[in-house]
């Protein structure tokens, strides 16, 4: 059985559209929010043209910042202090609130008590942009 796939591509206007199922017209987008609840509503994985991934990061942020900035500030400092490492034990909860409704096809999930390779990518981007400087 071959995958079904959310075809997502940039239009000649700057505009991004999803497209999941040949017998509809396409479908606007402007969120990730937008391509989750598409996504999820019809049991697809994305399928990006190619470049209009990064594009579409660059105009509308990484996949995981709406996650990011729903977990309170204490939880966020704890990630940063060690992003590769195991989940919090004293954050465990929250996390697992705030991927309750995440179903991980963007990486966003836990494996055992880590966080998947994408989550820590982003966790080591994030605690590099908040680096002290010198």
């Amino acid at each position: 059985m071959a995958e079904r796939s959310l075809e997502l591509t940039k239009n000649p206007d700057g505009t991004f559209s999803a497209t999941f199922d040949d017998a509809r017209a396409a479908v606007q987008v402007s969120s990730w929010a937008e391509i989750r609840r598409l996504r999820v509503r019809h049991r697809l994985s994305d399928h990006w043209t190619a470049g209009d991934h990064a594009e579409f990061v660059a105009e509308h942020g990484h996949p995981f910042a709406d996650w990011w900035a729903g977990l309170s500030p204490e939880c966020r400092s704890a990630l940063l202090a060690a992003p590769a490492g195991p989940i919090p034990a004293e954050f465990a909860e929250e996390l697992r609130r705030s991927l309750r409704h995440e179903l991980g096809r963007d990486g966003l999930r836990v494996e055992g008590s880590f966080f998947t390779p994408e989550v820590r990518a982003f966790l080591a981007e994030q605690a590099g942009s908040v680096a002290p400087r010198d």
